[in-house]
């Protein structure tokens, strides 16, 4: 049964609380409200009214600012978007190199994880609002530029082997496969820490680069991830 603010129990697994106005706007606390909600019961069982007594406020407060639900689910998706461009955009093409793509990676899964919701239900969504799945299609040719130029740069600082035009589309559709649905298949067959979820999928993902990487490569990579598996225990 889906809580709200009146009967609602915060827990340590999944905390919830009304937030503080006095940290955050109206605005800013119907989005992180939501989110919590949309993570834990999932965007069909939560309505607007919902998300209204949940952050303290009427159901005419919230379509103020959000008319309609979908409106609050596309603010997520473009959360996700702007966060991704951010770490694009702080890339200086004189210094990348391996770690900082695979570091990259990883802050990309947790980003995810932060909405999980969006990745969860991600075809129902894109279904739902045409303006995410418009928007998605034409970020994905984007993207998939990106990731060519960082490949054809490591080929060049000599952390990945030479490639084809064939192999770099193959794996820039392998990445984007991945990316698009660890959040999924981790809800069905994840059995690990949950602290350790990201950084598990991201070391699964990055993998699909290793057979490419050069002896230099691969101890970049080897370096990265060794710290941060160390204590790794089957997740499966």
């Amino acid at each position: 049964m889906l809580t709200t603010k009146k009967n609602v129990k915060t827990s340590s697994k999944e905390p919830f609380e009304v937030i503080p106005e006095v940290k955050l706007g109206t605005k800013e606390r119907i989005v992180e409200t939501s989110r919590v909600l949309f993570n834990e019961h999932g965007v069909e069982a939560v309505t607007v009214r919902h998300i209204a007594d949940a952050v303290g406020i009427s159901h005419g407060n919230l379509c103020y600012h959000f008319p309609r639900k979908e409106d609050i689910i596309l603010r997520h998706y473009h959360a996700v978007v702007e966060g991704m461009n951010a770490q694009v955009a702080a890339w200086n093409p004189e210094h990348l190199n391996l770690s900082m793509i695979l570091e990259a990676l990883l802050k990309s899964y947790e980003l995810q994880y932060h909405h999980k919701f969006l990745m969860v239900e991600f075809v129902n969504i894109m279904r739902r609002i045409p303006e995410i799945r418009e928007h998605f299609r034409s970020l994905f040719e984007v993207r998939k530029q990106q990731f060519g130029f960082v490949l054809m740069l490591l080929q060049h600082k000599g952390s990945i082997k030479g490639m084809s035009e064939i192999e770099r589309e193959r794996i820039s559709l392998h990445n984007y496969l991945m990316g698009d649905f660890w959040m999924s298949e981790s809800e069905i067959l994840y059995t690990g820490e949950e602290a350790e979820k990201c950084r598990f999928y991201a070391h699964l993902a990055s993998a699909l680069l290793y057979p490419y990487l050069t002896a230099r490569g691969r101890k970049e990579f080897d370096a990265f991830w060794g710290s941060r598996i160390a204590h790794e225990q089957s997740s499966y």
